[in-house]
């Protein structure tokens, strides 16, 4: 720990540093500029709009746990993708098996790690307003963002099921009557090449319109050695959105979305365990650089997704009235050499169809001393799933496949209201009935599979009662207790399983929170919680013998505390400081379900039993920024250094050391100019400027193929962008 707390000091030190140099570097410029009276505030501490109580409210004025930042503070920041989010939001982590080609969120050790395309994680993501069943859609870039939210603890009340640990929402930029766009170039080492951009404006009364568009791809991040290049990315995505107002009273937006993947993601580098010197098969990774493989099996993801949704608000005096309507067809093929060797050992691959439907209506409405919400909702999701394996080590010529279809149907009614008590004090009370059904169907005729069919009913309450106090203007505290479900399901076997492990139960999460938030004019903001969460039939993860991943149910107890403090403490320098500690334990393991060796049936390595550590949830994690601005040349002038750091975690509850990943920190450098009239700007870029080697998703192989399959996180690599506003 000690060692680890002082690379996290190093690279505080390194940040704190480079703004040092920054300063020195443009000072004599900056002395023939503006005054420190005439420069501008803080971008960092600038008001955030909320939604997360349904209603539009300031960040410090919402008694939940949140992380919020408008667009604007994304693009002077340079975040434009989920990764650079999650970096600097507490409590948040993200692991992406198949090298990103699929992303599970991690919010205080809540999440879910089954890549399977039929199951939903307790981490619920949302783009404005419209829920994201599949993880097939969680890869993406952020483009022509108005505000991005991280939502933690259960948000079941207002945002349904499968919020238990918190969620994630985008919400777009919108049409506005004013016309404005803008272009955004970015280049950068390993062919890297992305383009944003976006036009919008009035056309005719009440009538408005934006076209946004984003393209993002690279050469591959690893070099294979006998076949093409792996993490590579070709993606683009287009959306349009029409604004009409025939009244001041309503509202009516319709939004179309196409996206198109067409990437070799793969990114699995092949490792060695200290006890093994190769694989079965003889293979040796000789120079140990994981951005160099030897892999002779397909890596691919092919993707399309349309998503239509239209929104209603009108004013009816009374209330205000909200419709949310959508409506996403997805096509996803996926495909990665899962034994990461020249060998042809094991191969796999999926296929996914997805159509999901949507309608959420609610109302808003105030009185003397409450406002309230409440609304109706019902989904749909109508998917089919099939899974392939091959290889000649293990299946000789022969393709082997499943088949799978899973409908889901939800529907759900909710209410909350915040009634204030006195001038200072407001409770709040909120209550959600949510009625699930699933109806799944599985075939493996390759395995000799049985059909399996069967109907999963569940009615679940999610529920929330919080104390508000407002202590002074800028001082609020809250203590709530808040219960979230997600539901049951079923699992999606690769092999033969035992069909008593394919259906497991819904989780049920009780949380006890207690939090404030403080504002210190325009110099600061701190913002602390402190959480117990208590589990009741938890979702927990694991591989089995045959490669089989299977969710089942356990118990478990989490708890935690964050802190964000964000400085402006001069005019131009803003700082951003975050710490999460987390406290985990999942409990009543089966102490049978162990993983043993296909061939002997001899028990093979040290799986969860009796009481494991959660995945993805390091004990302490801290994240800061520090951007400095000035006046120099006749625009601005900014330096930036931002650094996350996380102590030792798992990728899944296994107590295998391959599965454990070592403490770890990544630092990153931004120099940047924006001209006087904003018009443009430019900027240059190292990401993980240490060259820090880290994973993020690890598979123990060692049972299978005599080795384990790694994802690294990127290594150091230069860039630049340039952005044109107009």
């Amino acid at each position: 720990m000690k060692s680890s707390m002082s690379k996290t000091t190093r690279m505080m030190t390194t940040a704190i540093g480079l703004v040092a140099v920054a300063a020195l570097a443009v000072g004599p410029a900056i002395a023939q500029e503006e005054t420190a009276s005439e420069q501008e505030s803080s971008r960092i501490l600038a008001p955030v709009t909320v939604t997360a109580q349904k209603i539009e409210q300031n960040l410090q004025d919402v008694g939940v746990s949140v992380t919020a930042y408008s667009g604007a503070q994304l693009t002077a920041l340079g975040f434009n993708n989920s990764v650079d989010l999650i970096a600097q939001t507490p409590g948040l982590q993200a692991s992406g098996y198949g090298g990103g080609a699929l992303n599970s969120f991690n919010i205080r050790g809540v999440g879910q790690n089954d890549f399977a395309a039929n199951q939903e994680a307790p981490i619920a993501l949302y783009v404005d307003e419209v829920y994201q069943s599949s993880n097939v859609t969680t890869r993406f870039a952020l483009f022509d963002i108005e505000r991005a939210e991280v939502l933690r603890g259960p948000q079941g009340t207002l945002f349904g099921r499968n919020s238990t640990g918190g969620l994630v929402h985008y919400i777009t930029a919108k049409p506005t009557e004013d016309f404005e766009g803008f272009a955004q170039f970015t280049i950068g080492e390993q062919g890297r090449r992305r383009v944003e951009a976006a036009v919008g404006g009035g056309i005719a009364d009440g009538v408005a319109f934006r076209l946004s568009a984003n393209h993002n791809e690279n050469d591959g991040l690893m070099e294979n050695d006998i076949g093409p290049n792996q993490m590579q990315q070709d993606d683009s995505a287009v959306r349009a959105q029409l604004l009409l107002e025939p009244t001041s009273d309503l509202r009516v937006l319709f939004k179309a979305q196409y996206a198109k993947e067409d990437d070799a993601p793969g990114g699995y580098s092949f490792g060695l365990p200290p006890y093994n010197a190769t694989d079965f098969f003889g293979y040796v990774d000789a120079d140990g650089d994981p951005f160099t493989i030897s892999q002779d099996g397909p890596s691919f993801k092919k993707s399309e997704a349309v998503d239509l949704t239209s929104t209603v608000n009108w004013d009816l005096g009374w209330a205000d009235l909200t419709s949310v309507t959508n409506y996403q067809d997805i096509d996803d093929s996926y495909g990665e050499d899962a034994d990461a060797s020249p060998n042809s050992v094991f191969n796999y691959g999926q296929e996914t169809a997805i159509k999901q439907v949507s309608q959420e209506v609610r109302l808003n409405f105030d009185g003397e001393r409450h406002q309230s919400v409440v609304g109706v909702y019902f989904l749909n999701i109508d998917g089919d799933y099939s899974t392939r394996q091959f290889g000649d080590a293990f299946f000789g010529p022969d393709v082997f496949q499943s088949f799978a279809t899973q409908e889901t149907t939800t529907y759900a009614v909710f209410a909350q209201t915040e009634y204030s008590l006195t001038d200072k004090a407001a409770l709040t009370l909120g209550l959600r009935y949510n009625k699930d059904e699933k109806d799944y169907s599985l075939v493996s005729a390759d395995f000799g599979f049985p059909m399996y069919s069967d109907t999963l009913e569940e009615d679940d309450f999610s529920g929330k009662v919080q104390i508000d106090y407002r202590a002074t203007d800028d001082v609020l505290l809250y203590a709530g207790i808040n219960r979230g479900t997600k539901s049951g399901g079923f699992n999606l076997p690769l092999t033969p399983a035992d069909p008593t492990t394919l259906q497991y139960d819904g989780e049920k999460l009780t949380s006890y929170e207690i939090g404030a938030k403080t504002s210190f004019g325009n110099y600061a903001r701190l913002n602390t919680a402190v959480f117990y969460y208590d589990y009741q039939d938890y979702q927990a993860y694991n591989i089995d013998a045959f490669f089989n991943t299977l969710l089942f149910n356990a118990d478990a107890q989490f708890s935690g505390a964050e802190v964000e403090l964000i400085l402006n403490p001069a005019d131009g320098l803003d700082i951003m400081l975050g710490a999460s500690y987390l406290d985990t334990e999942v409990t009543g393991l089966p102490t049978d379900f162990n993983t043993f060796d296909p061939i002997t049936f001899a028990p093979a390595q040290n799986f969860p039993t009796g009481a494991e550590k959660a995945p993805l949830a390091p004990e302490l994690s801290l994240n800061g920024l520090v951007r400095y601005e000035r006046p120099a040349f006749g625009g601005t002038v900014a330096i930036q250094g931002d650094f996350n750091w996380q102590s030792e975690h798992k990728f899944n509850l296994a107590s295998s050391p391959v599965t454990r990943e070592g403490s770890y920190g990544v630092l990153n450098a931004k120099l940047g100019y924006t001209s006087g009239d904003d018009r443009w700007s430019a900027s240059v870029f190292v990401k993980n400027l240490t060259d820090e080697r880290y994973r993020t998703f690890g598979v123990d192989g060692t049972l299978f193929f005599g080795s384990q399959a790694d994802i690294f996180g990127p290594k150091k690599w230069f860039g630049a962008d340039l952005r044109v506003n107009f």
